[in-house]
């Protein structure tokens, strides 16, 4: 029998499970433990709803060699993120107990428990349900009864690895933790064999453990009073909105870029490039270009956010109001009130006396100068 090969490859599969787990249940707080090359890590950290996530593994070198692909990048500085996120690496063991792992949402531990000696197991599990007591963990373990359809079948499938479960023992391991630290758990799996194989189960076994109970606020706090003993490798905090700086960069990029267009937008129309109309005799041209555009024009916030006061003349400036650019949804939504948008403008770029609007001095060639000067006159 040929070997089986997994499209896509098994461990895609393990984290495409925690990815879709993460999405329907919406964690706030995620950990991996025994996060090795921080792969799982990466991927769930462009999942919205996490706004904190940790990865612990007994390897410091490891961590520190791929600790970079959970750092910032330059884009994340042009674009932050609507939501907060802090990553932190930590190198430790998965049997100590840190209060630096209290109050998660979800714990996972991918092809983790298998490295782990029987010792070390059996401290595992009091450090993972009695002390850190996430709303949820997911474990994944190979399946042994599995192997028989891989290329090696008289060994396991990795040499560092201290057992392999079959499904029984597993479920049984599983379901005895569940009751003496009061969770439920329910059983699934990654990578299936084709139907007409017999029945072997899943090629990577998974629990999904639920806790029954909300911890109480005094056992919090005595947890907290334990020695951290994990080291810490790597911490950053992602520039987000959530941050005034930020908030304020995104508002006016935003803003701004609407008020240019505007600004274009009225200019093209105070000097059409229709050479028809341009070599006009002056009694047949329309009394005021401006009146007219601003009673038939919508300006590009109206067109294509909702509607908005159009941009006027007023001495030798153009004025975009800003109940125009407030109007725009995703500024209101960031902003809340016109007053908040008025103050992150203000200083920023030129407003009117009274703050109402955006000012943008006329900077045209100088054969418009005059036909400037006439048709504000005009109007």
């Amino acid at each position: 029998m040929e070997p089986i090969r997994f499209r896509p490859p098994l461990y895609e599969q393990r984290y495409e499970f925690v990815k879709s787990y993460v999405d329907t249940h919406r964690p706030k707080k995620v950990a991996d433990l025994g996060c090795s090359e921080c792969s799982l890590l990466h991927r769930l950290k462009f999942r919205d709803c996490i706004e904190e996530l940790v990865g612990v593994d007994i390897d410091k070198d490891v961590l520190k060699r791929k600790g970079y692909i959970l750092t910032p990048l330059a884009i994340h500085y042009l674009e932050p993120l609507e939501r907060s996120l802090t990553v932190t690496l930590y190198h430790g063991s998965v049997s100590e107990k840190d209060p630096a792992l209290l109050g998660f949402h979800l714990i996972t531990c991918i092809e983790l428990i298998e490295h782990l000696e029987t010792d070390v197991l059996e401290k595992f599990q009091d450090v993972l349900f009695g002390f850190m007591a996430p709303n949820s963990v997911v474990i994944s373990t190979p399946n042994v009864e599995f192997n028989v359809l891989l290329s090696k079948k008289t060994s396991f499938r990795h040499p560092d690895h201290k057992f392999e479960w079959n499904r029984k023992e597993f479920q049984s391991w599983a379901m005895s933790i569940a009751r003496e630290y009061n969770y439920m758990v329910e059983f699934t799996g990654v990578g299936e064999a084709k139907s007409e194989i017999k029945d072997v189960g899943f090629c990577s076994q998974i629990g999904i453990f639920s806790k029954n109970y909300a911890e109480s606020e005094e056992s919090i706090n005595n947890k907290r009073n334990y020695k951290s003993v994990y080291k810490k490798v790597l911490h950053v905090v992602y520039p987000s909105i959530q941050q005034e700086k930020y908030l304020r960069k995104v508002v006016l990029n935003i803003a701004l870029s609407h008020a240019n267009r505007i600004k274009t937008n009225f200019i093209h129309n105070l000097f059409p490039e229709d050479e028809e109309k341009t070599n006009m005799a002056d009694h047949e041209k329309e009394p005021c270009v401006v009146s007219r555009w601003l009673s038939t024009l919508p300006t590009s916030a109206e067109s294509e956010e909702g509607k908005g006061k159009p941009p006027f003349l007023e001495g030798d400036a153009i004025h975009v109001p800003l109940e125009t650019l407030f109007a725009i949804p995703k500024v209101k939504k960031l902003c809340g009130s016109l007053d908040v948008l008025r103050n992150m403008m203000n200083g920023e770029i030129t407003l009117s006396n009274d703050g109402s609007a955006v000012v943008y001095p006329l900077h045209v060639d100088d054969d418009l100068d005059s036909d400037i000067s006439s048709l504000i006159s005009a109007c």
